[in-house]
């Protein structure tokens, strides 16, 4: 276990005044002078009305309440993040059709530069098409492109598709701050650019996100994540499709998410990155699967010593020290203790000071995507 402070990686990248406490403060301070301005007018001037001061003290203390919950979870960190909650958002940009693809004589993998890319990446909504038989309404999918994206198809990216927890929306990891930390890693050479998806993986009917096929003639969540949007993605960027170049990660139920696809599926995917993880798919299942049998076939806690791999399969863990769900630790320690002796690529991290937030997921960001990172260069070495 290495907890994050030591690993050389600066965490809390987000900076903003959405996620800043010293905003909370600045709110205080002007209710506090509206509550005097109007004490003042009441005691000055009897007939004068104070109203419109008390009234702008009141919504000033709730605007900081406010901000200082969303400080402490991180949920919205940035403005263009708050924007694209309010539905005000900008489109992905594909660089082509599938009709248009090039066909480059050898293109080649995406590197970190020397000196590495500057500027700043892209990030905006895809309407990726979902056939009836899914069960799926058509939702927003957020793609990430790099800072330098070469749109001719001679560079290919690798890619990571990353899952939102429950309650939780496709835009959550950009809103938190994803998109900043990402230009940040790439741009110092600590990443090489990549390509980031975030489908919406909620699921009519059920309680959590689990990312399951329905046994009972529900969702097939499963199905779209790798039947729809993997091509389509695929068949519009420019991806890397080795499984050395695909990643799969998410956070709370969107570990689990991840965990699990990633585990059954390893043939295709050769990291996970699993922030506060799940090892069951818990209330996710209620109205999806059908006996225990099924429950645990999508649990990696139960067959995390019995499934095939595709070697390497490195797994990422992580979670805040300050944890109060006992399950999300005890599937941490217990993947990372039987997948090493699996001898498989594992880390685990715990966050001092952090618990169960978005501002602990941003925290961590930095951290899996180094790892990685030296998966990827590890792959390319062997």
């Amino acid at each position: 276990m290495v907890p994050a402070d030591l690993l050389g990686l600066e965490v809390g990248v987000v900076d903003a005044p959405l996620t800043s406490w010293w905003t909370v403060v600045a709110l205080a301070l002007l209710a506090v002078l509206l509550v005097v301005l109007a004490v003042r007018r009441r005691r000055a001037e009897p007939r004068r009305r104070a109203w419109p001061a008390a009234v702008g003290a009141a919504l000033v203390v709730v605007l900081a309440l406010a901000v200082g919950a969303n400080a402490y979870v991180g949920y919205i960190a940035t403005w263009e993040g708050l924007l694209a909650h309010l539905g005000v958002h900008r489109d992905a940009q594909p660089p082509w059709t599938p009709q248009t693809r090039p066909t480059p004589d050898s293109p080649q993998v995406a590197q970190i530069g020397d000196p590495p890319v500057e500027g700043s990446g892209h990030f905006g909504v895809a309407r990726i098409p979902v056939p009836a038989e899914r069960n799926l309404p058509t939702t927003d999918t957020w793609i990430y492109t790099p800072p330098g994206f070469d749109t001719s198809g001679e560079t290919l990216y690798p890619m990571v598709i990353l899952m939102h927890g429950s309650p939780g929306r496709s835009v959550d990891w950009f809103s938190a701050g994803a998109g900043d930390v990402l230009d940040d890693l790439i741009t110092t050479g600590q990443l090489r650019p990549v390509i980031v998806v975030s489908p919406d993986v909620n699921t009519p009917g059920a309680s959590e996100a689990a990312c399951l096929d329905s046994t009972l003639g529900g969702a097939q969540v499963e199905t779209y994540l790798q039947e729809d949007v993997r091509p389509w993605v695929e068949g519009h960027y420019p991806i890397a499709t080795d499984r050395t170049y695909q990643a799969i990660g998410g956070m709370s139920s969107g570990a689990f998410c991840a965990l699990d696809q990633g585990l059954r599926h390893s043939s295709d995917t050769g990291t996970i990155l699993a922030l506060m993880p799940y090892g069951t798919p818990g209330a996710g299942a209620d109205g999806q699967l059908e006996g225990q049998d099924q429950i645990d076939a999508h649990s990696p806690s139960v067959y995390v010593d019995t499934i095939d791999l595709t070697s390497p399969t490195a797994v990422f863990l992580a979670y805040g020290e300050n944890e109060r769900d006992d399950e999300v630790v005890e599937t941490a320690h217990h993947l990372d203790e039987r997948l090493r002796a699996r001898g498989e690529p594992v880390e685990l991290v715990v966050l001092p000071g952090e618990g169960h937030t978005w501002r602990a997921s941003i925290a961590l960001l930095p951290q899996a995507m180094a790892f990685w990172e030296r998966q990827m260069a590890a792959g390319e070495a062997s």
